[in-house]
């Protein structure tokens, strides 16, 4: 099965399940909205190289950091006014069997459109866009140093 019809696929699993979930759901949610900034913590291998990504990516500044004096953990604050992302490289976690990253975050952004076009030019590869009717929205892909992957939505526009 080709990638992009594996990820509408499983996206479509996904929404069924989202869609089952609703109907034996109370009718009041636990958290009404969700504002910005958003939030996101991850296990990394490499704060440093992390660090530089995220910054690059999401045009975060760095809001400070802490370490132990032993060198077994270390974490790095990044954020901006949307999005606050915590860097954690912890070497007592293996201990545990606890993995690096997330398996993937989502965000929405304004345009999908516009980002591929600036991976593509600081990469020189442009990630691919998958519409997706059912959801109304256009998702794109990408992936961190750790191979964390990233998704953004934004909306499907009528043509």
């Amino acid at each position: 099965m080709n990638p992009v019809r594996k990820t509408c696929s499983l996206l479509l699993v996904v929404v069924a399940g989202i869609g089952h979930l609703a109907a034996t759901e109370p009718a009041e949610a636990w958290v009404e909205t969700i504002q910005s900034p958003q939030y996101v913590a991850l296990y990394v291998e490499d704060v440093d190289r992390s660090v530089v990504w995220y910054r690059t990516v999401f045009g975060l500044r760095p809001l400070g950091g802490s370490a132990a004096d032993d060198g077994s953990w270390r974490i790095e604050n990044l954020g901006n006014k949307q999005l606050l992302v915590e860097i954690i490289r912890d070497g007592r976690a293996k201990q545990v069997d606890r993995a690096l990253g997330f398996r993937k975050v989502g965000f929405h952004v304004p345009d999908v459109e516009k980002v591929a076009e600036r991976v593509a030019q600081a990469t020189g590869e442009r990630p691919s866009i998958v519409e997706f009717e059912e959801l109304r929205q256009r998702i794109l892909q990408i992936r961190d140093p750790d191979g964390n992957v990233i998704q953004l939505m934004s909306p499907l526009h009528e043509k």
